[in-house]
C-alpha cells in the first residue's frame, strides 16, 4: 500500500515538475515580449520615462513567477531635462512579477529588490514636486485603464534594498529627510481591508530636518530598524506597532504610535521609550537645538526615559504637544566650588506647561520635584524647575544640613577641624543653570537668595591656632551680599556678636577676580585683646593635602586671606596684658594679613584720653610683623602708660620710677616678633611730651648722682616743673633736644642720647646757684634766665658695661685749673652734709 503511495506521489511530482519546466520555458521563449509588455504597462501609468540599459531573465530566482535582473535602471520625470535630478536610479534591480497575474493582463511586483542606487523626490520652491510620476497626464485622465498612484503603490510587494539611498526634500515647507539602507527588507502582507509591513536593517540616516533652522534628528547615524507598520483602511488608521531603533552605541529606542486619517484634522500620537541611556549618546540622535539645549544643564549620566509626541499634520503652524518623563542613574556635577556627587533626579518635561496656551519653546519647562544627592560629603536635596527653553532659565530650592563629621570631612582637615555643632542652608536660585557667571564680563547672570543656620558650631583654623566655639546665628544671601544679622562666637576669651554685611561672596566663590569685602559692626562687652598674637603669629605649617584637592578649602583659604574686613568695634572693656582701657570705640580695616586703624578712641592710663591710628601689617616672606602708630595721649597717669607698654622694652626708666600727668603727641613705628614683643634695634619714633605734676622715684641714676653730689638732698623722690620738649626715637636711641629740668633736688640742663642698650651718653649741666640750699619749702622756678648763665658744673652719663655712670665730662690740662675745679666739686660735694 506504502509503496502506491509513493509512486502517485512520485507521479504527481513529476508531472508538477514538467508543468513548471513547460511553464518556465515558454516565459524564457517569450521573455522579451512578457518584459516588453510589462515595461510598456508601466509607462502607461507613469508621468515620465523608465529607461533600462540591459535586462536578464532568471528562472527560478525569487520563486515562481517572472523574474527579471535589470541593469542601469533610472526612472525620470518629464522635467528631467531642467533640473537632471532623476527619481529612481539603481545599479541592478530584482524584479520577481506575479505570473499568473501578467498572463491575465494584470501587473504585480512580488519581490522587488533596489541595489546601489537611489531614490529621490522633491519639491521645488515654485510648487512642482516629481512625485508627479505616479499621475496621469491631464489628456489621459479618463482614459480606461489608467491608474491613480495608490493602485500602482499597491502592486509592489517585498522590497529590499542594498547600498541603496532615499531622500525627500521639501524647499517650499523646508523639510529634508533622507537615509542610506546598506541591507534592509520591508515585508508586506496583505488583507482585504489592512496592509502590514515590517522594515528590518541597517540604515544611515543622513538627517531627519522638520525645521531648518533648528537642525535634523539623526543627522548622520548609523542604526539597526526594526520597525511594524500597519494601515487599516476602514479606520484609515497608520498604527506603528512596538518596533525598536538602535543606535550604534547599541541603545535601543522603542517607537510606537498612531496616524489617524479618519477626519479632516489628521491626528497622530508617537511615544518613545528608553532604558539606560546615556545623555552623550542620546545628543548626536537629536537636532542641534535639542542638543544645545540639553547640553546647556550640563548633565551626563544614563537616563530611563518615556516620550510621548501629540499632534495635528499638515498644520505647520501648530507645533506637537511632547511630554517627557525620566529617571537617571547616579551622576556627578563639578562646581567651581565643589562636586556634587551620586546625584539623582526624576521628573518630566513639556513644551506645553500652561495647558490654555499652545505648545511651543517658549511654553516649555522641566520640573524634577526632588533631586538628592552630596556636596562633596553633606548631603542634599532639591526642586529644579527649568522654564523657556529657547534661553533656558532654572529656578532652584534646595536645603543642605551638615553636622561636624561631615563639615570636616568637606573641608582640608590639615587646615580646619569641626567639633561640634550643625549647619543648614536653605536657598533659591533663579538663572542659567550652567553658563551662570561668565568670567570675561565678571557678571553673574541668575538671581540667589537663601539664609544660613548655624547652631553651637565648634571650629579650629589651624594654621594660625584660631579656636572659635559658640557659633550661633542665622545669616542671609544673596547673589551680591551675604548679611550678618546677629552672628555670635567665642573665641577662646571673648564672646563676640558680630552684624554686617559680605560682599560678592557668591561671585568670589565662582571665579570672580573681585576682593572679598566685609563691613561689620563688633561689640564685646569685656575684651582681651587675644587678636594680635593670633594676627601676627607666625603661620603654622599644615598636613598635606590629598591628591584630590577640595576646592571649597582653597577657597576658603585665600578668602581668609584675601579678604578685607572693614570693622567697627565697641567694647565696654579692653585688656591686653598690662593694658586696660575702656568705653572702646575704633574703626580699622584687615587686608592681606595686615590691620590699619583708621581711627581708636577710648579712656585709659587712669582716666586719660587716648586716640590712635596706625597699621600692622604681617606680610610674611620672612619678614617680621611691622607696626605702625600715630596718636595722641590727654591727661594720662605716665606711671600707667610705662606700665601698660611693658616700660617700652627697657629696663632703666620703669613706670616704678614715674608719677605724674602726660599728654602727649607722638608717633612710633616697630618690627615686632612673633610674639608681640618690639623689636628695640627697628624703633623709630618722635614723642611731644607735656609732663605735669612729675615725679621720678628712686631712679638709679639720680641714686648714683646722690652718692656724688648733694648727698643730703631727696633723690629719692624728685619732683619736677612741667616738661615740655620732644623725643626723638632711632632704634635704641632717644635723641634728648636740649632741656632745662627743674626740681626741687636741683636744676639740670641735659641733651644727648638715651640708650636702651648700651649707648647711653647724656650731657648734664649742673648750675653751681645749685648751690643754693633747697629743701622742701623750696618753690619750683622754671625757666629762669639766672639760672642758666654763670658757672657749671659738667657730668656726662655713660653707659658703662650695662650700667650707667655719671662722670665728670673735664679733662685737667692745667695745675691751677684742676685745682679750682676740684674746689668748686669738693663744694658741691660737701654742701648740706
Amino acid at each position: 500500500m506504502s509503496q502506491k503511495v509513493l509512486k502517485v506521489i512520485g507521479i504527481v511530482a513529476l508531472v508538477s515538475a514538467l508543468l513548471f519546466g513547460a511553464v518556465e520555458l515558454w516565459v524564457y521563449k517569450n521573455r522579451e515580449a512578457l518584459f516588453l509588455r510589462a515595461k510598456k504597462v508601466i509607462n502607461e501609468n507613469l508621468n515620465g520615462n523608465l529607461e533600462i540599459a540591459d535586462f536578464k531573465f532568471r528562472p527560478f530566482y525569487g520563486g515562481l513567477g517572472l523574474n527579471f535582473t535589470l541593469y542601469d535602471v533610472k526612472l525620470t520625470d518629464t522635467l528631467y531635462n531642467v533640473h537632471h535630478k532623476p527619481f529612481l536610479e539603481a545599479g541592478k534591480m530584482h524584479v520577481a512579477l506575479d505570473l499568473q497575474r501578467i498572463l491575465s493582463g494584470d501587473v504585480e511586483v512580488k519581490n522587488l529588490v533596489l541595489e546601489d542606487g537611489g531614490l529621490r523626490m522633491f519639491v521645488q520652491r515654485d510648487g512642482y514636486s516629481n512625485a508627479s510620476i505616479f499621475k496621469p497626464e491631464e489628456q489621459n485622465k479618463n482614459k480606461t485603464g489608467k491608474k491613480d498612484a495608490n493602485e500602482i503603490l499597491e502592486k509592489l510587494g517585498n522590497i529590499r534594498f542594498l547600498n541603496f539611498a532615499v531622500s525627500y526634500s521639501d524647499s517650499v515647507k523646508e523639510k529634508y529627510y533622507g537615509a542610506l539602507f546598506h541591507d534592509a527588507t520591508n515585508i508586506i502582507e496583505r488583507t482585504d481591508s489592512s496592509m502590514n509591513a515590517s522594515l528590518t536593517g541597517a540604515v544611515l540616516f543622513n538627517g531627519l530636518t522638520f525645521r531648518v533652522e533648528k537642525g535634523g534628528f539623526l543627522m548622520n547615524q548609523e542604526t539597526t530598524l526594526a520597525l511594524a507598520l500597519g494601515y487599516d483602511q476602514d479606520e484609515k488608521k497608520l498604527k506603528i506597532y512596538p518596533s525598536t531603533l538602535e543606535s550604534a552605541t547599541h541603545d535601543k529606542i522603542g517607537i510606537n504610535g498612531v496616524f489617524d486619517f479618519s477626519d479632516t484634522i489628521k491626528i497622530f500620537h508617537l511615544n518613545f521609550e528608553a532604558k539606560g541611556i546615556p545623555v552623550k549618546n542620546a545628543l548626536p540622535l537629536l537636532n542641534q537645538r535639542l542638543q544645545e539645549q540639553i547640553d546647556s544643564i550640563g548633565i551626563q549620566t544614563n537616563v530611563d526615559t518615556e516620550v510621548k509626541v501629540a499632534g495635528i499634520l499638515g498644520r505647520p503652524g501648530l507645533k506637537p504637544q511632547v511630554d517627557v518623563h525620566f529617571q537617571t542613574d547616579t551622576f556627578r556635577y563639578n562646581l567651581p566650588v565643589g562636586v556634587l556627587r551620586k546625584m539623582k533626579a526624576s521628573g518630566t518635561f513639556t513644551n506645553r506647561a500652561d495647558t490654555t496656551k499652545l505648545a511651543d519653546v517658549f511654553n516649555s519647562r522641566l520640573i524634577a520635584p526632588k533631586i538628592t544627592g552630596f556636596f562633596e560629603t553633606i548631603p542634599f536635596a532639591f526642586k529644579l524647575v527649568v522654564n523657556n527653553f529657547r534661553n533656558p532659565r532654572a529656578d532652584i530650592d534646595g536645603r543642605i544640613e551638615a553636622d561636624s563629621t561631615n563639615l570636616g570631612a568637606l573641608l582640608d582637615p590639615g587646615r580646619y577641624r569641626f567639633k561640634n555643632g550643625s549647619a543648614r542652608i536653605d536657598f533659591h536660585f533663579s538663572g542659567n543653570l550652567k553658563k551662570f557667571y561668565n568670567p570675561a564680563k565678571d557678571n553673574f547672570d541668575g538671581k540667589v537668595s537663601g539664609r544660613v543656620s548655624l547652631k553651637n558650631i565648634g571650629m579650629d583654623y589651624l594654621p594660625q591656632k584660631v579656636r572659635v566655639s559658640q557659633i550661633n546665628g542665622d545669616l542671609t544671601f544673596n547673589e551680591k551680599v551675604m548679611v550678618l544679622p546677629n552672628l555670635r562666637f567665642y573665641d577662646g576669651q571673648n564672646m563676640l556678636y558680630v552684624r554686617g554685611t559680605l560682599l560678592d561672596l557668591i561671585p568670589y566663590l565662582f571665579g570672580s577676580p573681585k576682593p572679598l569685602r566685609a563691613n561689620v559692626d563688633i561689640n564685646i562687652p569685656d575684651w582681651q585683646l587675644n587678636w594680635l598674637e593670633t594676627l601676627l603669629a607666625a603661620r603654622g605649617s599644615s598636613k598635606p593635602k590629598a591628591k584630590k584637592s577640595l576646592k571649597l578649602s582653597e577657597l576658603l583659604d585665600n578668602a581668609i586671606d584675601k579678604m578685607e574686613i572693614v570693622a567697627k568695634l565697641d567694647a565696654k572693656k579692653v585688656r591686653y596684658r598690662h593694658f586696660t582701657g575702656r568705653d572702646v570705640k575704633g574703626q580699622l580695616t584687615i587686608s592681606n594679613n595686615a590691620v590699619r586703624i583708621e581711627y581708636f578712641v577710648l579712656k585709659a592710663f587712669g582716666g586719660g584720653n587716648v586716640r590712635l591710628s596706625g597699621e600692622m601689617d604681617n606680610a610674611g616672606s620672612g619678614k617680621l610683623p611691622h607696626m605702625a602708630v600715630r596718636g595722641k595721649i590727654a591727661n594720662a597717669d605716665v606711671h600707667s602708660v610705662f606700665y601698660s607698654f611693658d616700660n617700652f622694652g627697657q629696663k632703666t626708666l620703669t613706670h616704678q620710677n614715674l608719677k605724674g600727668i602726660l599728654n602727649t603727641d607722638f608717633s612710633f613705628e616697630s618690627a615686632l616678633n612673633n610674639n608681640v614683643k618690639l623689636v628695640p634695634s627697628s624703633m623709630k619714633g618722635l614723642l611731644r611730651i607735656d609732663l605735669t605734676n612729675a615725679y621720678i622715684i628712686n631712679f638709679e641714676p639720680f641714686m648714683k648722682m646722690k652718692k656724688l653730689i648733694f648727698k643730703r638732698r631727696n633723690f629719692e623722690r624728685v619732683k619736677f616743673a612741667p616738661i615740655r620738649n620732644d623725643f626723638r626715637l632711632n632704634g635704641q636711641e632717644i635723641e634728648i633736644a636740649p632741656m632745662e629740668i627743674e626740681s626741687n633736688v636741683l636744676t639740670l640742663y641735659i641733651d644727648g642720647i638715651y640708650s636702651f642698650g648700651n649707648k647711653t651718653d647724656i650731657n648734664i649741666q649742673i648750675p653751681l646757684s645749685n648751690l643754693k640750699k633747697r629743701d622742701s619749702t623750696y618753690v619750683l622756678d622754671p625757666n629762669n634766665p639766672e639760672k642758666r648763665e654763670g658757672s657749671k658744673i659738667f657730668l656726662r652719663a655713660v653707659d658703662e658695661n650695662g650700667e650707667v655712670n655719671i662722670k665728670l665730662a673735664f679733662r685737667r690740662k692745667k695745675k691751677d685749673k684742676s685745682k679750682g675745679e676740684d674746689s668748686e666739686v669738693k663744694k658741691l660735694e660737701d654742701i648740706e652734709r
